[in-house]
Order: C-alpha cells, then structure tokens, then sequence
C-alpha cells in the first residue's frame, strides 16, 4: 500500500483523493500486481496505511466495484474480480478453433437457403443505381420506411409501436444499451432477472449502475420479488427477457407480464422488454410493453432468427422518451448502418424474413429432439423453438473441471458465470447451443460425447 500512500501525499487542490485511490488501485489489476481473487485489505487499514477517512475508502471500493474490478462480499471482504469482458471471453469462444464443435455461442442453424437468399440481395442490391443507404448521413433514427417495416416486424410479434417512437439500431444488445443509457445515472438501481444475459451486466459495468438480480423460477421473474424491492428500493428500470430468456430459456405467462407491469406502473419503473428471441416462437404472449406504454421500452431484431450478421434491431420507446433516446444514438454511432437496414426492411416485406424463421424452427425442433433424446434426463430448460438448452450437470462433477474435460474432448460449452448477477448462486448447469454449424449428425455426435463425459467420473486430481 506504499505506492497507494503516495499517491495521496501528491493529490493537488481540487483532486478527489477516492478517485486517486481508485486509480492507484485500478493500476494494480492492470499491471497484473493485484491478481484475479486477491483479497483486498480491510478498507479501515487501508485508511489508516494511507492517511484517508474510512468513508473515502468505501467510496474508492463501491466504484472499483461499480466497474466490474472488484466484488464486496458481506462478511468475507473484497476480491480482485475477473472483469466481464473477460469472462465472456473465457466461457465462450470468441474466434472458431479447427477440429472443435462450438457449443458456447448461441446462433441460428445457417443452412444453404440462408446462404442463397444472402447472394441474391447483394445480387439485388448491386443493380440498384440510386443507393440512398450508401450515402446517407441522415436520419440518425433511420429511414422513415425502414422505420416503418420495424414497426410492421413488431406488429408480428404482437408490439404496438409508431414510426415516430421508433429507431433502427445495430441489433437488440445496442437497443437495450441506448434505452439504459437514457434512464440510469452512476449508482442508480436497476433490476434484472438473477440470472441474465452478459450483456445487460456489462452496460451495468459500463454505465455505473447497480444492478441486481430478481427472484425467478420456470417462468420467469417472481412478481413478489419485484415488488418488494420497489417497494424499499429506489428502482429505476427493470431489463428482463420474457420470451426464450437466456440462458435458462423460461417463457413468461401472460397473467405474470400483466402483473410486472402493474408493479411497474405502480411504482414508476422503466421496463425494457428484450425480445430478440421472440419471432422464433409460433405462439407467444403479449408484451409487457403494450400494458404500460409510457414507461415499456421493447427492442427485438433478425440477428437471433433471420440472419447472425444482419444485425439491425428496433427500439419502441415511450413518446416521452423519443428524443433523448435518437440524442444519445446520436453521440454513441450518429446511426445505425442503413445497408443492413435496407436488407432487413426487403426481407420483411417480400416475406423471406418469416420464409427463413420458418426454416429455422423446423431445423431447432430437429435439434431438440436430439437433446431430448441424447440428454433428456439433465434438462433444466428448454424450448423446441430455442437457440439454447440449458443442463444440469452430474453431482460428481464440478462446473469448472467438467468444462476442460470437454474441451480436451474437442466441445466447448458455457458455464453459468457470465450471466450470473452479482450476489446470485452459482448453479450446477451449463448451456449449449443447438444452432451450433455443422451437420445434424455431427450435432448428435457432440451431444453424444456430452452424455458420455456427464457419466464419466473426473479424475482424482479434478475433484480437489
């Protein structure tokens, strides 16, 4: 801590000495002199080492904290954290690796029709002598009639939304960012199910609010739960995926939306609606959007049905909403890219949009039967219409030990982790993707060696 005092000793007029302390401590995890799991020391021996308040010190560690550095656990201390960027890159594979079945990244099955269908729009697109898409510099909020086939895409998915409260984004994770960013300030509360998709935990690192985990169970998040918090917490949005939530794949009632939203009406919170796994379902219930429209925010997009890269999304906001939210699109990418919109907006109205969803559940269905019959007795959660299934692992393995011995079986799967909200048990599960590339027969193949790893026991060395 003698490089920390120092650092105090030198803070001028006017610097905040918290913020000196967190960067001294932040130069420590960087430089790799404080290690992932190290225990922070006491903050009272901190500030007594360093010649600053114990209230300083607690403000420097709820901000370290803040920023994914370090966790604070109740009655342990504070350890050095793994940040999420990296745990992402950890528990799933960010580049393909030859000779390895990749089970970790959720996707669609791509077959040849999605390849042709690609080709013939950039054939279409190529003969096109006036390109407004390419050279346009404006609307930020996107063309009117790209605007106009979003709020016809979510029409489909039973969204009653207007051009005018509309924006075409760069896939549903950039909507969810831009609807946050417009709510929260550092500190604020945001709520989410307790075990979420990584990214809404990364923007909580990003955007410095706090984010905690409901209650949930097969359907979703525990209506009790929420409003108990609301009721002695201030919350400022909610974030929660109703349809196919990743990873556990629970599909909410309607009788449950309805009863989110009341809560949320009643207490004032913004809800964010994540449906970008909606338009794979065939029947699905109203969004909980449509019963408090002047606090439901609801973005979806094609990247998780229709095509992986073509990631256009749309954000139906509250009119209220509208022009901080097109601001701050503004400032984070000025627009979202026209091209991929112009695609998006073809395919949706000459119907191959709803041609290739049509593809796709047809081949998910296929792949969940193999699961159903390869792994059916360590199922935990799943759809026939969903990307994911979401398993419990054998008791006599641990997640970790488990996750290696697939890889050195050539399968890479995701452990619960990166979708764990801060304070939330670690579950004995793992999720695997069903849209994994290959063949049908190299899929059973994989979910094969699965099983048989489960029944495997570890070796001595593995279960210390």
């Amino acid at each position: 801590m003698e490089h920390w005092r120092k650092a105090i000793e030198a803070v001028r007029s006017g610097e905040s000495k918290y913020k000196v302390l967190v960067e001294a401590i932040t130069r420590d995890i960087d430089s790799g002199v404080l290690k992932e799991g190290v225990r922070l020391p006491p903050q009272r021996q901190v500030s007594l080492a360093v010649g600053i308040s114990v209230q300083t010190v607690t403000n420097a560690y709820k901000e370290l904290e803040q920023h994914g550095l370090i966790r604070c656990e109740v009655g342990r201390g504070s350890f050095v954290a793994k940040r999420v960027t990296e745990k992402v890159a950890t528990y799933m594979l960010d580049r393909a690796e030859r000779a390895l079945i990749d089970l970790s990244i959720v996707r669609i099955v791509h077959t040849a029709e999605h390849g042709r269908l690609w080709r013939k729009a950039c054939a279409d697109l190529s003969t096109q002598v006036d390109q407004p898409w390419m050279r346009a510099y404006r609307p930020i909020a996107g063309f009117e009639y790209h605007r106009a086939a979003g709020v016809e895409w979510m029409a489909s998915l039973g969204h009653d939304a207007r051009v005018e409260t509309t924006l075409i984004t760069n896939g549903a994770s950039h909507a969810i960012f831009l609807a946050l960013a417009s709510l929260v300030s550092p500190g604020d509360v945001v709520l989410s199910e307790n075990i979420t998709d990584h990214g809404v935990i990364g923007t909580a690192q990003v955007l410095g609010f706090t984010l905690k985990g409901l209650d949930t169970d097969e359907y979703g998040i525990q209506p009790d739960h929420f409003e108990e918090m609301c009721a002695n917490e201030r919350v400022t949005a909610l974030v929660t995926t109703p349809n196919l939530n990743n990873p556990t794949s629970s599909i909410m009632p309607d009788a449950r939306r309805r009863a989110i939203a009341r809560i949320a009406d009643r207490y004032g919170v913004y809800v964010i609606e994540d449906d970008v796994f909606g338009p794979l379902l065939s029947k699905r219930a109203q969004p909980i959007a449509n019963h408090i429209p002047e606090l439901g925010f609801y973005c979806t997009s094609l990247t998780k049905s229709v095509l992986t890269g073509l990631r256009t999304g749309y954000l139906s906001m509250p009119k209220k909403m509208a022009l901080r939210v097109e601001s701050i699109l503004r400032v984070n990418c000025w627009m979202a890219t026209p091209l991929m919109a112009e695609i998006a907006t073809r395919w949706i109205a000459d119907g191959t949009a709803n041609h290739l969803i049509e593809i796709q559940r047809e081949r998910l269905g296929r792949r969940h039967d193999m699961v159903l019959e390869v792994l059916g007795d360590y199922r935990l959660g799943s759809h026939p219409e969903s990307l994911s299934a979401w398993l419990r692992i054998p008791k006599h393995w641990r997640l970790d030990a488990l996750a290696q011995q697939l890889r050195n079986s050539h399968i890479a799967v995701t452990l619960p982790d990166p979708f764990l909200v801060l304070g939330t048990a670690r579950p004995d599960a793992i999720r695997i993707c069903v849209g994994a590339e290959g063949s049908d027969v190299r899929m059973h193949s994989a979910l094969s060696t699965l099983r048989s790893v489960f029944q495997q026991y570890p070796q001595v060395h593995a279960t210390l």
